[in-house]
């Protein structure tokens, strides 16, 4: 988990989406801000040109509430000519972390972030067999049009690859890193 913090006002900048929730629950900092908003801002960093090719966007529900990484993430890919299909559950609709929802919760995220972990997961975290979580996998994904699916989470590309779509992470379009095809591995 990277973590960079920052003296001059209260706030932090993270990486991680679990790390976020954790870092507004359990930390004096006033705000926090994604690395996603500060990629994008940056007029400096050589984005590829991936020409308009169309990819799915998952939003993760372990950041629902981040509007703003939201929408960082979208300038990303954007700046990247990437043109985006939008889920029917995206933004704070999302309730989609790869298979992690369906597992129990770490006790280490209920700690550091209740409201987040416990209090507003209802019906989340409940344990699943591996052949259950690969149904919902493959019915979640079978509402994707897009093959490729940018996530911005770990979890969730594992969930989107078990559905047998082809997830890609956004730092690997961002350095223009080939995604290899994964769906149903």
């Amino acid at each position: 988990m990277l973590f960079i913090f920052q003296q001059l006002k209260p706030a932090m900048k993270e990486k991680s989406n679990t790390c976020s929730a954790f870092c507004l629950e359990d930390s004096a900092a006033e705000k926090i801000i994604s690395v996603w908003e500060l990629l994008a801002e940056n007029k400096h960093f050589p984005f590829p040109d991936y020409g308009h090719r169309k990819m799915a966007l998952q939003d993760c529900w372990r950041s629902y509430d981040n509007a703003a990484q939201q929408k960082a993430v979208r300038r990303i890919l954007q700046r990247m000519n990437i043109d985006i299909e939008e889920l029917d559950e995206n933004y704070n609709k999302t309730r989609f972390c790869g298979v992690s929802l369906y597992e129990p919760l770490p006790k280490q995220n209920g700690d550091f972030a209740p409201n987040r972990f416990i209090e507003n997961a209802e019906d989340l975290f409940i344990s699943h067999t591996e052949e259950e979580q690969a149904a919902l996998m493959k019915k979640h994904c079978d509402k994707i049009n897009s093959h490729e699916v940018v996530c911005y989470c770990t979890a969730c590309i594992k969930g989107i690859n078990l559905g047998e779509k082809n997830g890609i992470h956004l730092l690997d379009l961002m350095f223009g890193i080939e995604p290899k095809a994964t769906a149903g591995l």
